[in-house]
């Protein structure tokens, strides 16, 4: 097995494309806010945490169930997991969107007591220090990326963000 560098996955895209995925990031992350107002309208109206993650989970499948029926009838490229792709399969892999679950509990339970900027911020704090852990370790099928002094600074400079939209 071959460790994968960040260097060299980097420079496989080109600059056009590196924008365009950076402005889809973008795109989605701004989508996180309206996601919370969503999920806390969700709350206010049912009462009901378990119901609301539930629901939310419902309306996420139908839209990705509808989105894939939707390839497979305009794409001839239908690519499908062989029996060996399913068996190299790391047993953890599956539960991403059960992690997803939790944050999404989260975000129905906590976002409205502390407000949309202030948990988006927490959220991507917690996202940027595991995500340290995973790139420096490598961990999960990522590249190796060391964790560096700029890198830490970054860190830092989000929690005095988080300061910041918590404090005005």
């Amino acid at each position: 097995m071959t460790v994968q560098t960040a260097e060299k996955t980097r420079a496989a895209l080109p600059r056009a494309t590196m924008a365009l995925i950076f402005a889809f990031i973008l795109v989605g992350g701004a989508l996180r806010s309206v996601e919370a107002g969503c999920q806390n309208s969700l709350k206010l109206a049912l009462k009901n945490v378990w119901l609301c993650g539930v629901i939310s989970y419902a309306v996420a499948f139908t839209g990705f169930a509808i989105f894939l029926t939707v390839a497979l009838l305009v794409s001839t490229n239908r690519p499908w997991p062989t029996k060996a792709d399913i068996r190299s399969m790391p047993r953890w892999a599956p539960f991403g969107g059960l992690l997803g679950g939790a944050a999404i509990l989260a975000m129905i339970s906590v976002a409205s007591d502390v407000g949309a900027g202030t948990f988006n911020a927490l959220i991507i704090a917690g996202q940027m220090f595991g995500a340290l852990a995973i790139d420096h370790f490598g961990l999960m099928g990522f590249p190796r990326r060391a964790v560096s002094s700029k890198r830490i600074a970054a860190c830092v400079m989000i929690i005095a963000g988080i300061y910041l939209m918590a404090s005005y």
